[in-house]
């Protein structure tokens, strides 16, 4: 008499083809042969292109998700991400409302808040430690106003015009910009900085002289950028105008090393936050409800995503793949959408609040974003909140089926 198990490959994938997900997903529980079986010949090619969990060309997302993921736990999380399937918690309430910046790497989440960035570690059976490991400040107390970190050096902007970095432990302040104005974003690649307040933005080449950091300007521009990004190898800068009402053009594109600045064809008075796909793909969020992919071989926007509430979009997040998250202006909600799938949203999700006395809850904004595989970070006018995707019972939120007709 043969065993089921005793059947050859080649048979065993015959008889698998006949079977659902689900059935394959309880087959693996059966017995690890049949697990290693359906993991390695099916579930395998099944994860190459999922939302949030894709594995092709190692995406960026894989780098910031913590644990190892097997191609069956791949599955399943990347279809309670487009089910609306999670379990929510919220961390770091305040008092004071406040717009945190989060960042998101593998073993920790940085947040800024009033005058500091805060350093938590990431645990393995929770989403982040609630205590902070290390809290990053100096003497001044001006808010932050923007910071970003890259490798192991942090560089931020307070809203008083002076900039810090941090590396190593130590932690080398320098005003930048006249106390006067606002400052609204910063960032670096290499020896290369970028800031920009509302009165004008500036490039930077970092020097060290006698174990002494310096920024050295390098060029000043009188147009005022609400979010600027560097390409991978620091050549190029890209930002986004808070404001081109006339032409309408609020993206550019500045070379580095001439300081010449070139006016993108994107269709937009504003953009609030942008991402680098690769070396000729951007994604913008803007004032104007649409989250767009510009392209510079076409010099066009390619594909515009409209929000289906008539909400701009101030904050977005890339997995690397095919994902982009986007936060919206109101009631703290985040899209989900597939850029293989144009003009159509995948999922929303609705952080909640536990203070339920307070009306004004679900208005406020989404000022940042940070994702990995399992978990979605949200920063909200005065917390975070988490929604862990690894989870097989909680409530479907789904809202993928909503469509506003105009």
């Amino acid at each position: 008499m043969i065993r089921f198990l005793d059947i050859n490959t080649d048979c065993l994938m015959k008889i698998f083809s006949f079977c659902s997900e689900n059935d394959l997903q309880n087959l693996c529980k059966v017995h690890w042969v049949l697990k290693e079986i359906i993991e390695n010949n099916i579930f395998s090619l099944k994860t190459l292109d999922l939302l949030m969990c894709g594995r092709r060309n190692n995406p960026s997302i894989m780098k910031r998700t913590q644990c190892s993921l097997s191609f069956g736990h791949r599955m399943t999380i990347a279809q309670n991400w487009l089910n609306g399937c999670y379990r929510e918690q919220q961390y770091f309430h305040r008092s004071k409302m406040f717009p945190t910046k989060l960042i998101l790497d593998r073993d920790w989440l940085y947040l800024s808040y009033a005058s500091y960035i805060s350093q938590h570690k990431r645990l393995k059976n929770e989403a982040v430690q609630r205590k902070y490991n290390n809290e990053i400040s100096s003497v001044n107390n001006s808010d932050i106003a923007d910071f970003t970190k890259k490798r192991d050096s942090i560089f931020a902007g307070r809203v008083s015009g002076t900039c810090f970095i941090y590396e190593d432990g130590y932690l080398t302040e320098q005003q930048l910009h006249s106390p006067k104005e606002y400052m609204r974003c910063v960032d670096f690649e290499c020896n290369m900085y970028a800031t920009s307040t509302d009165h004008c933005a500036k490039i930077w080449r970092r020097t060290e002289e006698m174990g002494l950091l310096y920024l050295d300007l390098m060029s000043n521009s009188n147009l005022s950028y609400k979010t600027l990004q560097f390409n991978n190898s620091g050549t190029r800068l890209y930002g986004g105008l808070y404001d081109s009402i006339i032409e309408r053009r609020a993206l550019h594109e500045i070379d580095v090393e001439s300081g010449i600045e070139t006016v993108l064809n994107s269709n937009t008075i504003s953009i609030y936050d942008l991402k680098i796909k690769d070396d000729n793909v951007l994604f913008t969020a803007n004032f104007d409800t649409t989250f767009r992919m510009y392209d510079r071989r076409s010099d066009k926007d390619e594909h515009i995503w409209e929000d289906p509430f008539d909400s701009s979009f101030y904050c977005l997040d890339y997995d690397g793949l095919y994902a982009v998250l986007c936060g919206t202006k109101h009631h703290s909600r985040v899209n989900l959408y597939d850029i293989r799938v144009p003009g159509k949203h995948m999922q929303l999700y609705f952080p909640q609040s536990r203070d339920k006395r307070r009306r004004d809850f679900s208005s406020s904004p989404v000022y940042s974003i940070a994702c990995d595989s399992r978990y979605l970070f949200v920063a909200t006018d005065r917390s975070v909140h988490v929604m862990d995707f690894k989870v097989s019972c909680a409530t479907s939120r789904d809202y993928s089926r909503i469509n506003v007709f105009r």
